[in-house]
């Protein structure tokens, strides 16, 4: 049961990540996964705007004592 509530909690970040940029038309997004031990948004969207030179953002979602962030950027960058 477990596996199953981590699966879901990845798709809906990733739904809502897609949904949140959808605004960027035309472009593709891709995402990256940084595992963390704790995580609060406002770290997680600076960490991906360094990481992808300020292109995109970031969320947080917790899967079982794992908290992660999740950044989604444009794919050409």
């Amino acid at each position: 049961m477990t596996q199953k509530a981590t699966i879901l909690a990845i798709f809906m970040v990733v739904l809502v990540l897609g949904m949140e940029t959808k605004e960027t038309q035309g472009q593709e997004m891709c995402h990256d996964l940084i595992k963390k031990t704790d995580c609060d948004d406002a770290t997680c969207v600076t960490l991906c705007k360094q990481k992808w030179n300020g292109n995109g953002g970031g969320s947080c979602f917790q899967i079982v004592n794992l908290k992660s962030c999740l950044c989604a950027f444009p794919c050409q960058v």
